[in-house]
């Protein structure tokens, strides 16, 4: 899984450290903390979770990139 996500992130152009997690945080562990929190406290994932974790992710990938070009 780990070169599956560096290679992700390389083809995304995130080469360097922050990049790499970036892109794991947004990918991987953004993603679990939300499902680990409702499984947890015994509840199903509200309806919107995969919105929510979406949204989330493409604002990370998209910091990412405009930290890049600036």
């Amino acid at each position: 899984m780990f070169a599956s996500l560096g290679a992700l992130a390389e083809a995304l152009g995130a080469t360097d450290e922050r990049g790499r997690e970036r892109v794991a945080l947004a990918l991987v562990d953004l993603p679990l903390s939300m499902v680990r929190r409702h499984l947890r406290a015994g509840e199903p994932l509200p309806p919107y979770a995969e919105d929510l974790s979406e949204e989330c992710s493409v604002a990370l990938l998209a910091q990412d990139r405009h930290r890049q070009r600036g």
